[in-house]
């Protein structure tokens, strides 16, 4: 990953002061709209290789977690983190040799991605951890509840700036390490140096990049919503629902690793214009 172009930019880190001289404002990387677009764009011009592996990850899913929801939530959720972290693997290996220009088939992109397995898990260890925040405000709200806690006035406004600043305390934090998470997927990137160097890449785009999640879950909720909500309506068997429920999670999974690998390279190509 590209180093900062100056020696102040070096030098920044998380919760430390840094002043307005030494750092980027207008990194050059499109707009959110051009983004969503410029995704779909990648994705259907190399459908040939995404769709089939749409397929694959598809089987996958539904081998392991199940149709019938026998197997219990412990072991949904490991499967679950598999599934994503080989949905997350082979499509940024796909997408870095398609940037590069280089030819690139599905078989070698199934043998190959797995490489930095063990990298990934380090960053996402530190994610559940930069979580902890958001985990403890779920644990403190149904206390609340519970308790009736929330229906003071006065402590329903205590209790919603506390979790206001849990949630900004985690998204900060997640910013940069979700954009670690996409270099540690590079070969020969240690997950520390990934961290320290997406915490810099990121400094000063922080709200911008969150703004960027902000939206890509809205638009992800309203595909869940104007799929899953007619379906359910119709009163389509559960068989039904979870084959088109693990297609949607997949295809989500593969937009969303695009969507941000994609705001990764145009981050470093913009670093190394303005070096």
């Amino acid at each position: 990953m590209a180093k900062r172009h100056s020696k102040s930019n070096a030098l920044h880190r998380s919760f430390r002061r840094s002043y307005r001289k030494d750092y980027l404002h207008d990194v050059p990387v499109p707009g959110i709209a051009e983004h969503i677009t410029k995704t779909f764009g990648v994705l259907a011009k190399n459908r040939k290789l995404f769709f089939p592996f749409l397929i694959i990850a598809v089987v996958i899913g539904i081998a392991t977690v199940g149709l019938s929801g026998v197997v219990d939530q412990v072991s949904d959720g490991v499967f679950a983190v598999l599934l994503f972290l080989i949905i997350w693997l082979v499509t940024i290996f796909i997408l870095r040799h398609i940037l590069a220009k280089n030819k690139i088939t599905l078989r070698d992109a199934l043998y190959n991605a797995m490489t930095p397995l063990l990298s990934v898990f380090v960053v996402l260890f530190v994610i559940a951890l930069q979580c902890l925040p958001i985990a403890l405000l779920t644990v403190a709200y149904s206390a609340a509840v519970e308790t009736d806690f929330l229906k003071m006035p006065f402590y329903a406004l205590v209790f919603f700036v506390f979790a206001i600043l849990m949630i900004v305390m985690s998204g900060y934090m997640l910013s940069s390490s979700l954009i670690a998470l996409v270099a540690t997927s590079a070969p020969g990137l240690y997950p520390i140096e990934a961290l320290r160097n997406a915490s810099d890449l990121m400094i000063g785009q922080r709200v911008k990049f969150i703004i960027r999640l902000i939206v890509l879950s809205l638009l992800i909720a309203l595909v869940w919503a104007v799929i899953i909500l007619p379906l359910k309506a119709i009163g389509a068997p559960d068989m039904v629902l979870s084959v088109v429920q693990a297609m949607i999670f997949c295809a989500c999974m593969i937009y969303v690793t695009a969507y941000l690998y994609l705001y990764y390279r145009w981050m470093l190509d913009a670093e190394n214009m303005l070096k």
